[in-house]
């Protein structure tokens, strides 16, 4: 009734006006015509899952378990495509780490919905954790025992260094270098190791004792490389017999307890 009454009082209206009628006219008409259709299509998405949430699931997720252990972290989720239709979670969303990773190493993190129509999500994730880790001060040759001079503290992406960090300078000093070590990458315990006290062919003293204190020592010389704590194959250059016993200082072999 409404419309009609708008057509007559412009059909009323002077000649001039009757384009603007007709534009007016058209455009309501076509209002009309997609509103049903704008309404449909709001309903539609009402019901489905909206993946700027899901994104948000994971980041809020994978921060909070990083913050616990280093103070700079940035994590934002990437990948969700956002023409993805799954219908909307009735309960809330479970993110995950999916399994046999941690979350320092995690590219993806799961999100689960276990509502009345089930389903699971992979987002990739971009990470940055930034922490105050050992790095060489200056480039290292492979061999090159660890001392003050060698290292210092310096702020690192700590995901892009393969291996445990240190972050005590103290628990580097003292290693040695298994490879060459770049100026400025961080130290991890694949590039050093404890160095060597004994070398295959080199004279050591065998040292053994029992409980009564009294210690005996021999010749030997070791079969193979050791570092403090290993246990290694010597020969007792006195008896001619082959033993084996532990590293316990640079050039001596304890067997027994």
């Amino acid at each position: 009734m409404r419309m009609r009454n708008l057509i007559d009082s412009m059909a009323g209206r002077p000649q001039n006006s009757t384009i603007a009628n007709v534009i007016i006219l058209r455009t309501m008409a076509l209002l009309l015509l997609f509103l049903p259709l704008v309404t449909a299509s709001y309903a539609l998405s009402a019901e489905r899952q909206q993946p700027g949430l899901i994104e948000e699931s994971a980041e809020e997720f994978l921060y909070d378990i990083l913050s616990q252990d280093y103070e700079h972290v940035e994590v934002s989720a990437r990948g969700v495509d956002s023409r993805l239709s799954l219908a909307r979670c009735s309960s809330e969303l479970e993110p995950f780490i999916p399994h046999g990773r941690d979350a320092v190493r995690a590219s993806t993190v799961g999100v689960s919905c276990s509502g009345d129509e089930p389903w699971t999500v992979y987002v990739r994730m971009e990470i940055e954790i930034g922490a105050d880790v050992v790095v060489a001060s200056r480039p290292l040759s492979r061999g090159t025992t660890l001392d003050h001079d060698d290292v210092r503290i310096a702020r690192r992406d700590v995901r892009r260094a393969r291996g445990e960090w240190f972050t005590d300078i103290g628990d580097a000093i003292g290693l040695e270098a298994q490879r060459n070590i770049r100026q400025g990458d961080p130290i991890t315990s694949r590039m050093v190791d404890q160095p060597l006290f004994v070398s295959r062919g080199e004279r050591v003293t065998i040292q053994s004792g029992g409980q009564s204190g009294i210690s005996i020592t021999a010749r030997g010389e070791a079969q193979e490389n050791g570092r403090q704590g290993e246990r290694i194959r010597v020969e007792n250059l006195d008896s001619g017999r082959e033993i084996e016993g532990r590293v316990v200082a640079p050039g001596v072999v304890r067997v027994g307890r």
